[in-house]
């Protein structure tokens, strides 16, 4: 529930209960009521004098003036201490009673009163008070002491209350500070997530095309090869690359060339399914690996996806060789031997002008 819904009481969990907790604490009784009660006309009719002294005091000292700060804000917070000493002397010190000096300790806090100053204010004003008592007292008497005893005791229940509103202030910032750092910390956890992700695919990715680059290639190609041996399934490598490339490069520019890389790799992405593995090996050449799968089943694949790079790159007069070599169950190879196999049988397609396959045998 927002704060702005619930009293001050209620915010610091100030029952009826509590409030007369504090009193027992600090011996606010019914004989010191009485005694507060008693001095109710003699503190109205010197209302105007004890405002006087304790602000005389206050003002001694630079500090509490610059705190102050103008003569209209000084008018204003005479009226506030008439209202709040005529309220001590009025003997009700209930739920009203602990709310309006709740409210003191916050304004307090908002308006950037150091605890300092307002201790030093309080203790002023019982200073000021009790000398009232002297004043009205012909001698040092046993009721002058309870009404000074009475006095003190209030003030220290006021004194409290400000403070709880203080400390209360002081937990909210810090909550409120910590809401915030949480915050920043979940937003900041997914930057550094999103901007990891990016820099492992910036790693494992090459920049022009997207496909998977030779180092992160020959990383899952090893997987697949233990994956082929543990599920006891043939591994394909598809190895091409681009024949005419050169001379378009030297003819058109490398802007032209880098179109056609990149053509070629969405031919590979919209032929193949996303989870084969595809890679640019390097400069104009490629590799594609097909798991669980027949050598027939891959000129098939190939064939397609010469069909797809023919049409992308239509008029560049570029075509591909492919290469197709393979490690299966009844005759597995390595990585490094299955790449050289693949790329022996490109070069023997090379031989073969236009769009050319190399299978081995079956």
């Amino acid at each position: 529930m927002k704060t702005t819904n619930l009293t001050l009481l209620k915010q610091l969990k100030f029952s009826p209960h509590e409030i007369e907790r504090r009193k027992e604490y600090l011996d606010i009784d019914e004989p010191s009521r009485e005694a507060l009660v008693s001095m109710r006309g003699v503190v109205r009719a010197n209302i105007d004098n004890i405002v006087e002294r304790f602000y005389d005091r206050i003002l001694s000292f630079d500090e509490m003036d610059r705190v102050i700060g103008d003569a209209e804000t000084l008018h204003r917070l005479r009226n506030y201490q008439r209202q709040y000493i005529l309220s001590m002397f009025d003997g009700e010190y209930s739920e009203d009673y602990v709310h309006s000096r709740l409210r003191v300790g916050v304004v307090h806090k908002r308006i950037g009163v150091d605890p300092k100053y307002y201790v030093a204010a309080i203790f002023v004003l019982k200073d000021v008070l009790c000398k009232l008592v002297d004043d009205i007292s012909e001698e040092k008497c046993e009721v002058c002491r309870k009404n000074k005893s009475a006095i003190d005791k209030l003030i220290m229940f006021d004194l409290l209350l400000a403070f709880d509103t203080y400390i209360f202030s002081l937990m909210t910032e810090a909550q409120r500070s910590n809401d915030e750092l949480e915050t920043y910390t979940d937003s900041l956890e997914e930057v550094i997530a999103e901007r990891t992700r990016l820099l492992v695919e910036q790693a494992r990715n090459d920049g022009l095309t997207g496909l998977l680059n030779q180092r992160a290639f020959y990383s899952e190609l090893k997987k697949e090869l233990l994956r082929g041996q543990r599920r006891n399934h043939a591994v394909v490598l598809v190895y091409f690359d681009l024949d005419g490339f050169k001379a378009l490069n030297d003819e058109q520019g490398h802007t032209r060339g880098d179109e056609v890389l990149v053509a070629v790799g969405d031919a590979m992405r919209e032929t193949l399914r996303e989870t084969e593995v595809m890679a640019r090996y390097g400069g104009d050449e490629f590799c594609i690996v097909l798991s669980d799968i027949t050598l027939e089943n891959t000129e098939g694949v190939c064939r397609r996806l010469c069909e797809s790079i023919e049409q992308k790159t239509k008029g560049t007069g570029v075509t591909c060789s492919m290469g197709v070599a393979a490690s299966t169950p009844e005759e597995s190879t390595d990585v490094n031997s299955l790449v050289k196999a693949a790329d022996k049988k490109m070069y023997e397609a090379k031989k073969e002008p236009g769009f050319s396959i190399k299978i081995p045998e079956a």
